[in-house]
C-alpha cells in the first residue's frame, strides 16, 4: 500500500515548518516511479527564508520508500 506522505514528513524532507507546508503547499502528485512531488505556491515567495530552502521550481521529491516507512511520532 502506498501511504500519502503527511505534512510533517514534507517539512522534515523540505526544511520547512509544518506550518509552511500546511500554508503553502497547492499540490502533491504521486510520480510514475511512485515517488511523491510536493508543490508549492508562489505565496511562499513573500516568505523568503522558506523560498530559499526549496528549488527554483518550488517543488520537494519525497522518495516513495519513505513515504512508506514514514512514522509520525508525534501522532500518538
Amino acid at each position: 500500500m502506498v501511504k500519502k506522505p503527511s505534512n510533517k514528513l514534507i517539512a522534515e524532507v523540505s526544511g520547512l515548518t509544518e506550518g509552511e507546508v500546511g500554508t503553502y503547499l497547492c499540490q502533491l502528485d504521486q510520480q510514475a516511479s511512485g515517488d511523491w512531488l510536493a508543490y508549492f505556491g508562489n505565496e511562499i515567495e513573500k516568505a523568503s527564508a522558506a523560498c530559499q530552502k526549496l528549488n527554483k521550481a518550488k517543488t520537494v521529491t519525497i522518495p516513495v520508500e519513505l513515504a512508506n516507512n514514514w512514522y509520525d511520532r508525534g501522532n500518538g
